[in-house]
């Protein structure tokens, strides 16, 4: 039913086949999801959800092109394509809506072509997490060089330790053949017949 075009998208998110997301997920990118997400969807791109994948929660972005299930309400700017094996519940808003033959869905459908359909996402996501990686990665940082201070700290302590222990040990094996060689010369003599 759909034109057969290949279309490429740049994904900034993919939620592989064996991964399970448990709450909200912001993108101000594209979003593939393979896996599940038990959870809101919010994206400033589209949003591609496989035939494999399982959602569990609202999705809000640009266009959704839907192959797998997807229970929870769905809001685009755009399109919402629902393919032959695609099911979804939940009540969808968008410009224009297309399913395929085999797609199942139930809820109530809006769609309004010239209504202005806003998407929120948290407007600090690019900067508050920028600065919390950086705050992370200086404090890993500086764990890392107290740590390696530190292990090398061990390390010459253990050394000096085993270079004390073979000198001692060294010291105490000279010092116990000396003695074992005097008393064998001080030891009475047999004497011989």
């Amino acid at each position: 039913m759909f034109p057969k075009k290949e279309v490429e998208f740049k994904f900034d998110i993919i939620i592989g086949p064996s991964s399970i997301i448990k709450g909200d997920i912001e993108s101000e990118g594209s979003i593939r999801v393979d896996g599940k997400v038990l959870g809101d969807i919010k994206s400033l791109g589209n949003i591609i959800v496989t035939e494999e994948a399982y959602i569990n929660g609202n999705i809000t972005c640009i266009n959704a092109d839907i192959y797998g299930i997807v229970e929870g309400n769905t809001k685009t700017k755009g399109k919402i394509n629902l393919y032959h094996k695609a099911s979804l519940n939940g009540d969808i808003i968008c410009k224009s809506f297309n399913t395929e033959e085999g797609a199942t869905y139930k809820g109530n459908c809006f769609v309004d072509p010239e209504e202005e359909i806003v998407i929120e996402v948290d407007a600090m996501i690019s900067e508050r997490n920028i600065d919390k990686i950086n705050n992370n990665l200086i404090d890993f940082k500086k764990t890392q060089s107290n740590k390696n201070r530190n292990d090398k700290s061990n390390n010459d302590n253990i050394t000096n330790n085993i270079t004390n222990n073979s000198t001692s040990n060294a010291s105490n094996t000279n010092g116990n053949n000396t003695a074992h060689n005097e008393n064998r010369n001080n030891a009475p003599q047999a004497k011989k017949a």
